[in-house]
């Protein structure tokens, strides 16, 4: 396999047309690859919050979309009031989930950019600042693919969690990326995949991903991580992240934390690969992370057991998506910048 054919089996997640975005949606896969036509900002934040685009990276890169469909759909020729209406489009944006640091890091840098000369001009400098974000982040992604597949040895097995994926991206991933470059590079890799309840990011996405892109994978329930490592079936584990504080805590998709405890108490390597855009210095640790609750009813509903509710009709539930797994626990970043080992990382931040 090499990258070539690579774009051939991935298809981009977010691609921008000349007056409307396609995206994949997430929801329907493995069964079916729909794209689907995104023509507003308001549609934007529906696939947003219903989970057809997820992903730090691709709810970024749907979010600044948002304000691209916003700003293409404005009729009025008042340049300040145009960016009045795109400064309240955005808060509805950002606050579609609270969480992936991503998402208002890519709508904030789009208005950043805007000089109020005209509304046609806005209109232009938003695509231009829009088309550079997209090509902008797969670039990263291909440089995180180089500097973490350096880390991984031929022959190595490595465990992943939920989908930090093409999927999530806008093309390549973060915890993927490094898989990827591996693979095109000839060595042998075959990756474990965490199922990640309740949405199956991992069985349903990176195992899709996986497959598409013939590399070696087998899917394992979340709770059998600790298993897998007492009997030295895993090398490494590489994972992505939806925010990480400025002491290094990181935010991923609920059961992280449980996946850096076992790797910790075995002596694997974790190591977390995101863009640098994930990495929020205003955040002093990860308990300044807000951490988005969604509704029970995708633990005892959406998931069936036989085509049988699995819960009793009255069951209570907590579904907290994202834990914090602490700095103690990490090995290392994975960036666009290189791979900063935990003992190197405030240097980093202070470089």
């Amino acid at each position: 396999m090499n990258f070539k054919k690579l774009k051939t089996l991935l298809p981009l997640t977010i691609e921008l047309k000349s007056d409307h975005i396609v995206i994949i949606d997430q929801t329907v896969l493995p069964a079916k690859l729909k794209f689907v036509k995104i023509k507003n900002y308001k549609e934007t934040i529906g696939a947003i919050k219903d989970m057809k685009i997820r992903g730090a990276q691709a709810i970024g890169a749907l979010g600044a979309g948002g304000i691209f469909l916003a700003a293409n759909n404005y009729k009025g020729r008042d340049a300040l009031d145009m960016l009045r209406y795109l400064a309240k489009t955005a808060k509805e944006i950002i606050a579609a989930r609270p969480t992936a640091v991503n998402l208002a890091w890519a709508v904030n840098n789009i208005l950043s950019l805007l000089e109020p000369t005209s509304v046609a001009s806005i209109k232009k400098q938003i695509l231009a600042a829009y088309k550079n974000l997209l090509e902008s982040e797969v670039a990263n992604n291909i440089k995180i693919g180089e500097y973490g597949a350096a880390l991984i040895k031929d022959g190595m097995n490595i465990e992943t969690h939920c989908n930090a994926g093409s999927l999530s991206a806008i093309w390549l991933g973060t915890a993927t990326a490094p898989i990827y470059s591996a693979a095109a590079a000839g060595k042998k890799v075959k990756i474990l995949v965490d199922e990640t309840r309740p949405w199956l990011q991992g069985t349903r996405l990176t195992a899709w991903e996986l497959e598409r892109a013939g590399v070696d994978y087998q899917i394992n329930i979340d709770s059998a991580s600790a298993y897998l490592m007492s009997h030295g079936l895993v090398d490494m584990v590489i994972v992505g992240a939806d925010h990480i504080a400025a002491n290094g805590d990181t935010a991923n998709k609920i059961g992280t934390y449980n996946l850096a405890l076992a790797a910790h108490a075995h002596h694997i390597p974790f190591y977390v690969a995101a863009v640098s855009a994930t990495i929020d210095l205003s955040i002093k640790n990860g308990a300044a992370i807000k951490i988005e609750e969604r509704s029970g009813v995708e633990i005892i509903k959406d998931i069936k057991y036989k085509g049988l509710d699995i819960s009793p009709k009255n069951s209570k539930t907590i579904n907290p998506v994202f834990d914090v797994t602490p700095f103690k626990y990490i090995s290392g970043f994975i960036t666009e910048f290189g791979v900063i080992s935990a003992k190197d990382f405030k240097k980093y931040l202070s470089a």
